[in-house]
C-alpha cells in the first residue's frame, strides 16, 4: 500500500509542475501583469502545501 501511496504522490507532483512552467513562461515570454502571476501562486502554493503535508504524513506512517 504504501507504494501505491508513493506513486500517488509523485503523479500529483509532476501534475503540479505544469502551473509552474506556464507561470514562468506568462511571466517571460507574454509579459503579464504582476497581479495574475500574483494571483497564480497564490492558487497553487495551497496546492503544493497539501501534497507537502500529504508526502509528511506518508514517510511519517
Amino acid at each position: 500500500m504504501t507504494g501505491e501511496r508513493i506513486e500517488l504522490l509523485l503523479e500529483f507532483g509532476v501534475i503540479l509542475l505544469s502551473p509552474v512552467v506556464h507561470t514562468y513562461y506568462l511571466w517571460k515570454v507574454k509579459q503579464v501583469d504582476a497581479s495574475v502571476i500574483r494571483q497564480n501562486i497564490k492558487i497553487f502554493s495551497v496546492l503544493y502545501a497539501l501534497l507537502a503535508v500529504g508526502g509528511i504524513l506518508l514517510f511519517l506512517k
